[in-house]
Parts: structure tokens; sequence; C-alpha cells
């Protein structure tokens, strides 16, 4: 809160922070209640415009009688079933909150395939910064939208920013500019903090859409509509960065239809495989003829 008091002005639309950037794990129908809230609230007081997003690490509680998904989790004691988030929330100056869920996990840490089949899999997921086991997902993008003014943001949770045609679901849907917000910590001083900007380099092109990322120990960026870092900060320095950025309605070639090259050459590569293999044996049929 201090480093965005240096930065916040009147004019400001929007405020990011990192990923998990609230500390307090929390139920999700009692967000309202913590401090982090709490201080964001007063800060927008001062603010009226201003709108945050910031990430969170929340639990459902089951109700009885409440279908039970499949990364629902029993309490000790039996007595009921909860579900853990990864999840970015959006505060403004209206009374309530709004939350977009984390759906594209990261295997290994977040997810772990087949566990339902494989239970003793659960013991290999790994921790890293205290995001570690099953956690739940929404299906489908959420959108935030803006109570003073036209921009419509797209809350993009760390891991999701490497899966374009999943990105390319928040410009069908309206948003005109995207939203990182991601924990980089444990990738520690290695290329893996790089990768992760440049991809979001590469939504940005693909989506014709001015993104602002915040990161956790990594590379905080503002970056245009054609993929040029406009600011940045460096690796493992506090720092805040503010910039305007442009609002973009495109819907690209790439937004309309996807991975189209992708799915043709999935179709014509095993066509050529086949064709090469006929060629194989017609060859080797033409030298056994000859001998």
């Amino acid at each position: 809160m201090a480093l965005a008091r240096e930065k916040v002005t009147l004019s400001t639309d929007y405020l990011l922070f990192p990923e998990t950037a609230i500390p307090e794990p929390h139920w999700e129908h009692e967000v309202e209640y913590l401090y982090a809230t709490e201080q964001i609230r007063l800060l927008i007081d001062s603010f009226p415009n201003l709108k945050t997003v910031i990430g969170s690490l929340s639990s459902r509680l089951f109700l009885p009688g409440e279908e039970l998904t499949s990364a629902a989790k029993p309490f000790k004691d039996g007595n009921g079933f909860y579900e853990n988030y990864n999840d970015a929330i959006f505060i403004d100056s209206s009374e309530n909150t709004e939350m977009h869920i984390k759906s594209k996990l990261v295997l290994g840490v977040e997810k772990v395939p087949f566990i339902s089949s494989i239970p003793f899999l659960k013991k290999l997921s790994i921790n890293l910064g205290g995001t570690s086991g099953g956690y739940g997902t929404t299906d489908s993008p959420t959108l935030f939208y803006s109570k003073t003014g036209s921009s419509v943001l797209a809350p993009i949770i760390c891991y999701e920013s490497i899966y374009g045609e999943y990105v390319t679901e928040y410009s069908r849907k309206g948003a005109n500019i995207f939203a990182i917000i991601t924990n980089d910590g444990w990738w520690d001083d290695s290329p893996g903090y790089h990768q992760h900007l440049a991809y979001a380099r590469l939504r940005a092109i693909e989506n014709r859409r001015a993104i602002v990322r915040s990161a956790n120990t990594g590379i905080s960026a503002v970056i245009d509509q054609k993929g040029e870092i406009l600011d940045q900060t460096e690796w493992w320095v506090p720092a805040v960065i503010s910039a305007k950025v442009s609002l973009s309605d495109q819907q690209t070639f790439y937004v309309q239809y996807g991975d189209f090259i992708g799915r043709v050459m999935s179709f014509v590569a095993p066509l050529m495989i086949l064709l090469t293999l006929v060629k194989s044996l017609n060859k080797t049929g033409q030298r056994l003829s000859t001998k």
C-alpha cells in the first residue's frame, strides 16, 4: 500500500497487485472483512475512480446438500467440505467485490492429474510459494467492468497467460485491456521469469490488447498492443510503475479463429507421413523387382 500511494492520483483508473498478494487465507464470503480489503477501500475513499485488482487465496464452504466438485475436500473432523481457489479480486467504489477464479492451474503444483484414480499422486504435489494441492477452477474467463468508464478488464492469473486460445476468449467476450497478475518468486533468478514475460508479449500481439502485468519478485511491466514493453521493473526490487495505455476492441484473425495453422497442420501432417511411407514402400518394391 505504501508503494501504491507513491503513484496513485485522482486520474488513476486501475491499481494492480500481484497474484496471492493478500497474505490472509480466507473464506470467499468473508473477503469484505479482511484487513487488506479494508486498506484498499480506505485508499479508494481518497481516489473514488480507482479500481483495484489483487490476487488472493480463498476457500468456499459447501453447504449441506450442495453438489460437490472434483476439487472438494473434507474437513479433518468429517463435518463438511470445502474447496480452495487461487483468484483475483476486483474492488472499486461499489459495495460488492467481484472475483475471477483461476482456470488454468499449474500441473504438479496446483493440480495433480488423475488424482481421483491414483490418490497417492497427491503426495507428489510440489509446494512452491504456498500454492500446492488441488484447486477449484472456473469454466470460463471472468471480466471486470468499470462503473466509471468504458474499460473492460481481463484478469489473467499467472499460468493462464501461456494459453493463447484461452486468452482470446477474453477478447471475444469484450475485454479491451488485459491485466496479468503472477507470483514469479519460485523461479528464483533464472530464465523462467523472463520467458513468462515473453509469453505476455505474445498475448498482446495476438489480441492487439495492451497489457499491464504485476509480478511478485519477477518483472512487472506495461506492454502495448504491438507487444512492445513501454516500462518494466527490475527483478527482486520493490517498485511501482504507472503508465497510460490504450483500449482496443479489435478482433484479430487469431482471436476469431485461434490456432488455425496448428489445426490445419494436425490434419496435413499425418497425410505427409503417409505419403512418405508410401513413397518409401514403392522405392523398396522397385529395388526388389530389379533384383
